[in-house]
């Protein structure tokens, strides 16, 4: 009987103990490195996006919801880990984002072409402008 009493108390206990490995270390310790990795600045989205969900998964692990805690847990360690690779890509400049937002390299197939043209004459002016985005076919 002692013993269907301990195992019951063992199962129990797994919960907080899951959450202790799981979140409280791996997921911290991913979002403390991207931090540390300038994440906050070079990869915003996914810094906060991994604070947010390890502020909730120890919200969820306060009303002892164990298994979405977990997951909410895997979520912020996974962006995390981004969000480091991301920064540190950016302050060694092998990621670069050009002024529209666009990352160096990762051309969606779009070309623009502009051309512009003004005359003046007889004390009028007249201008033409024709803008295309993407090809013509």
């Amino acid at each position: 009987m002692h013993l269907t009493v301990l195992a019951g108390l063992l199962v129990a206990g797994c919960g907080p103990f899951g959450y202790l490995k799981k979140v409280a270390r791996e997921s911290s310790k991913a979002v403390a490195d991207a931090e540390a990795a300038g994440a906050e600045e070079n990869a915003p989205y996914e810094y906060w996006g991994a604070v947010t969900y390890l502020e909730q998964a120890k919200i969820l692990m306060g009303y002892s919801e164990y298994e979405r805690s977990f997951d909410y847990g895997e979520r912020a360690k996974q962006l995390g880990e981004e969000a480091k690779d991301k920064a540190e890509m950016r302050r060694t400049g092998k990621m670069v984002e050009t002024a529209d937002g666009d990352q160096a390299g990762g051309d969606a197939g779009a070309e623009a072409s502009g051309d512009a043209s003004a005359e003046v004459g007889e004390g009028e002016a007249s201008a033409e402008a024709s803008f295309s985005v993407g090809g013509d076919k």
